[in-house]
Parts: structure tokens; C-alpha cells; sequence
């Protein structure tokens, strides 16, 4: 019997665009209104699809939980089969709830489906039993503290902790703190649907972004979505390792292709060649190793340039802004966020659409 495999379309006639399973984890004790937040808003964005008559990959949301047999989903299997799910979002706990110890099951699952290429995405107590399947070592991630789950306080940290509210890695999303549900719902609208589609759905619900959370959320964003799995192969090794260091042949070997079919074939699915690709990850690395309060020069070599002005000159072609620059704004933005002020209202325009 074959292993599962990830895909993002189980029906491929041209009049029907594809369907990405998003996969919305529930336990006990995990936050209720995930699955109908999400599902809620991957609708506007398939209306505003529509309504555009433009292409893409549209979200359905599932709900999966444990049973007797394993993970399984409540419903849609006529839709997906056996596939791994695109994207695995697991959402934190009621705040009324002790979040129990985590399902070795779960655990394996969660393991099983990284290795098969799903997106992981872990909200709050999410993130912590992501890192409790192993899976954020060595990653710049947003999770709480692991002493506020009796199950995890003991777990010795393997991850870069990271002082934004959202960390987007590639294959692995993290958020923790407060709105940390809103800000990585819209991310994966971004990861899907692209950043003009998310800003659409922050207009129709009127939400009220601080320019901090929206730099985040408009960061790099590469496709997972496409479903051509050499590709994402080699696109999940590129950012374990933050593209450091790698040449053409090391993403062939990667992919299991031959150089002119990997260029192809990764503009087809990325839209960059594989080059620009591995700029714009590094850059993007770069971004979260300064915002953690790293040294410019530093920075620049752990992300692979060993000439300092070689590296000031792409980070400023692609951010805008110089590295040294960059952190000042980020240090200067992190004290505005310290300061007081009122978040409520920015809150209930999410839950509303549940």
C-alpha cells in the first residue's frame, strides 16, 4: 500500500480551481472557534476569487481529531482520501482549560505529516506541542513559555525564541501572545491567497493592524501550494538549513532533477528562479536574526555572506531599507509595542465572522 502523500488537488479539470486542504487540529481543551474563524475567512477569500474571476488555490477547512484508529478527519475524506493535508494548523487552549498531556499519536502525526511536506502552523500552546514533536529545532519560532503547560514545563528549549508576535519560517508558522490567532490566520490567507487578497479581508472586517504585526504578515511569503513535490522537497531543505551555502547542483541533488528541469520547474512553481529563491530566504532569515537584536556583520555571515557589502546591498534591494537601519526601526517599533494601549477593539472583528 502507498504511503500518503501530500497533495493540494484531488480534482484537476481546468474549470475548477484547487483545493488546499487546511487542516485545523482539535484536542481537548483547544480553542473552539478556530476551525470556524478559519473557515469563515478562507470563504471571503474564495469569494473574492470569484468575484474576480481570478485563478488559484482555494482553502477548505477541515477539523481532524484523535480516534480509536489514529488522527482523522470529521469530515471530507470523499474530497482528499488518504492525502496529508496542505497546511496543519494547531490552534492554543480555552483559556478556561489545563492543557492536558499531549497524544504521543498526535505527536507522530504531527512528524509524519512534516515529512511528508504539510505546512505546520502552531498557535500558543499550538506552537508548544509542535516543538514537543520535535519538529521546531533549531527554528526562530513564536511560542509561550513552556512553564505555563504542566505537561511541557520540563522540555529543555530547542528553538530560537523569537519577540514578535508572528514568526513565518518557510515550512513552519509560530505565534503566541496576545491576537496571536488573528495574526496567523491571516498569514496562512497570505501563504494561500496572496497579500492582496489577505488586505482585502482586513478591509471588509475593518481591523486594525499596528504597522509592526503588518510588516510580518507582508514578509516574503513562498508558495507552498503549487503540489509539485520534487520542488517542495527541496524547497522544505532549503529553509531548514536558511539556504546557506547552497549552489544550483546542491538543490538539484535535492530534488532529485536535472538543472534546466529544476529551473523550470521552480519558476513554475515559485515564481523565482531557484537563485533569487534561496536571496530572498537568506534576507528573510537575516530579517528574523535582527529583530532577535543580532549584529549586523554577524548576521550577515550566519546567513551565509562572508562580504559585508555584498549583503547591505541585497538587503536593500529587497527590504527597502539598509540592515543597520532595519534593526533601529525594529528596536524602535518593539518599544512602541511595550508601551500600553488598548487592543480590544482590534480583537472582536475576528471572532465576529465565526
Amino acid at each position: 500500500m502507498d504511503a500518503p502523500r501530500n497533495t493540494l488537488q484531488p480534482d484537476r479539470r481546468p474549470d475548477k480551481p484547487a483545493l488546499m486542504e487546511v487542516a485545523v487540529v482539535e484536542f481537548p481543551g483547544s480553542l473552539r472557534a478556530a476551525a470556524p474563524i478559519l473557515s469563515e475567512l478562507a470563504q471571503r477569500c474564495n469569494r473574492t476569487l470569484a468575484a474576480g474571476r481570478r485563478t488559484g488555490a482555494r482553502m477548505l477547512v477541515t477539523r481532524w481529531t484523535m480516534s480509536a484508529r489514529g488522527m482523522q478527519r470529521v469530515a471530507g475524506t470523499e474530497l482528499f482520501g488518504d492525502a496529508l493535508p496542505a497546511i496543519i494548523v494547531v490552534p492554543g487552549s480555552e483559556s478556561s482549560w489545563t492543557m492536558p498531556p499531549p497524544d504521543e499519536r498526535l505527536l507522530a502525526w504531527l512528524r509524519e505529516c512534516h515529512d511528508g511536506c504539510s505546512l505546520l502552523a502552531g498557535c500558543d500552546e499550538g506552537g508548544l506541542l509542535l516543538a514537543a514533536a520535535g519538529v521546531l529545532a533549531g527554528r526562530s519560532v513564536s511560542v509561550p513559555d513552556p512553564a505555563r503547560c504542566p505537561p511541557l514545563r520540563m522540555m529543555v528549549p530547542s528553538w530560537l525564541p523569537s519577540e514578535r508576535t508572528l514568526v513565518d519560517d518557510g515550512d513552519l508558522l509560530t505565534a503566541a501572545g496576545q491576537e496571536a490567532w488573528k495574526y496567523l490566520s491571516l498569514r496562512l490567507l497570505a501563504r494561500v491567497y496572496g497579500q492582496s487578497v489577505m488586505n482585502t479581508v482586513i478591509q471588509q472586517l475593518q481591523l486594525v493592524i499596528p504597522r509592526t504585526e503588518l510588516d510580518d504578515l507582508e514578509r516574503f511569503s513562498p508558495n507552498f501550494a503549487h503540489g509539485d513535490r520534487c520542488i517542495l522537497k527541496a524547497q522544505r531543505w532549503l529553509h531548514g538549513i536558511a539556504a546557506r551555502g547552497v549552489g544550483l547542483e546542491d538543490i538539484c541533488v535535492q530534488a532529485g532533477l536535472e538543472p534546466r528541469t529544476l529551473q523550470r520547474r521552480f519558476l513554475k512553481a515559485t515564481g523565482m528562479r531557484p537563485i533569487e529563491y534561496c536571496q530572498r530566504l537568506r534576507i528573510a532569515k537575516a530579517q528574523l536574526l535582527l529583530q532577535a537584536g543580532g549584529v549586523v556583520d554577524q548576521v550577515a555571515a550566519l546567513v551565509g555572506y562572508s562580504d559585508q557589502s555584498a549583503f547591505r546591498r541585497l538587503f536593500l534591494r529587497i527590504v527597502g531599507l539598509t540592515p543597520a537601519r532595519y534593526r533601529r526601526q525594529v528596536a524602535a517599533q518593539l518599544r512602541e509595542r511595550v508601551a500600553p494601549r488598548t487592543v480590544g477593539r482590534m480583537v472582536e472583528p475576528v471572532r465576529s465572522v465565526a
